[in-house]
């Protein structure tokens, strides 16, 4: 089984150079609105081309990348903003991927976008003309993204001791080995 999973995770990161889709984002802070589920649903934008994620569970833009080429590849009959949240997820659970990894209702959200770099610059301005909603800039992302490491790890792994944590010395590698592992085993 190792060996097959081994090959499993060869074949796709071999993948996603071959078929990589044009992949845009930006994130923005919603902290300051109340309402940001139904702002960004009155956007009125593609589905299956656009989703929208939770930014306190991503913890590298890797993660991010390999989630929409697998939601691509897939070729699932579910929309691309339900998709790629599930793929994130270590559990075959739509509504847990979605409680977890979707953007809408949470404070910081990142919107991935896989149409052109026009029509994914226009929505990332529609989004940042919601009053009280700014774009963060990459560095705001990156502090983000290791602010919220433990939690992701923990999300992924659960609890594990000092020993082990040391032991660790990728753990986005291991985030993203475990969340392909989690839906293509």
């Amino acid at each position: 089984m190792t060996s097959e999973f081994q090959n499993h995770v060869e074949s796709f990161v071999t993948s996603l150079t071959a078929n990589a889709p044009q992949i845009h984002y930006q994130a923005f802070d919603f902290s300051n609105v109340s309402d940001s589920r139904s702002m960004l649903t009155n956007l009125n934008y593609d589905k299956n081309k656009v989703s929208c994620l939770n930014l306190e569970m991503i913890a590298d833009m890797f993660q991010v990348f390999a989630a929409v080429h697998s939601a691509v590849e897939s070729k699932s009959s579910r929309d691309f903003g339900i998709e790629v949240p599930h793929r994130l997820s270590n559990t075959r659970s739509i509504g847990d991927a979605l409680r977890a990894f979707g953007g809408y209702g949470k404070p910081y959200v990142l919107v991935v976008s896989i149409q052109d770099r026009v029509q994914s610059e226009e929505l990332f301005d529609k989004i940042s003309l919601i009053e009280g909603v700014g774009k963060m800039t990459k560095e705001q992302i990156e502090e983000h993204m290791k602010k919220n490491l433990d939690n992701i790890r923990k999300y992924y792994f659960g609890t594990i001791s000092d020993e082990e944590y040391r032991a660790h010395r990728n753990p986005v590698g291991e985030i993203v080995t475990k969340m392909v592992a989690s839906k293509n085993l």
